[in-house]
């Protein structure tokens, strides 16, 4: 093991602090070419998002729906070996047009070399997600490819 390696936990650090400022380098240091995301169900936003550019696009999209939802997202159990970090998470949404939801949730990061190669989320009731975000997800401008 190298000194200096960082925990899956600090990857995913340095990953979301690079994300919030754009710095598609900073993001190149610590997330393969190839990554592969999985958000799998039925509405718009769902699918396979492979390549940085198509995951970072999910996570724009992500973002902006999540930010006019008024979220709320308590992290219940975080956890990680060594090519695994796993975020369990229970997150309610509280937007004035009443579409929201309120569900439990897992994020599975894999992690080889010090880079995030996957991820993958998780859903207690898919159905429940499928509906909020076929409600609330912008209908252009969005990758899909549905399994």
């Amino acid at each position: 093991m190298k000194k200096n390696k960082n925990t899956n936990q600090e990857i995913i650090d340095i990953f979301f602090d690079a994300y919030k400022d754009h710095d598609m380098s900073g993001i190149r240091k610590v997330m393969a070419d190839n990554v592969t995301w999985y958000f799998l169900g039925k509405s718009p936003v769902a699918g396979v998002k492979k390549g940085i550019n198509e995951v970072i696009e999910f996570f724009d999209t992500m973002g902006k729906i999540m930010g006019q939802s008024n979220t709320k997202m308590d992290k219940l159990i975080v956890a990680e070996n060594d090519h695994y970090f796993i975020e369990c998470q229970r997150s309610k949404t509280n937007r004035k047009d009443g579409n929201n939801l309120e569900h439990y949730n897992a994020v599975l990061w894999t992690i080889e070399n010090g880079k995030i190669i996957e991820g993958r989320h998780f859903f207690a009731d898919p159905q429940a997600v499928d509906k909020y975000f076929s409600a609330v997800a912008p209908k252009s401008n969005i990758i899909q490819e549905q399994n």
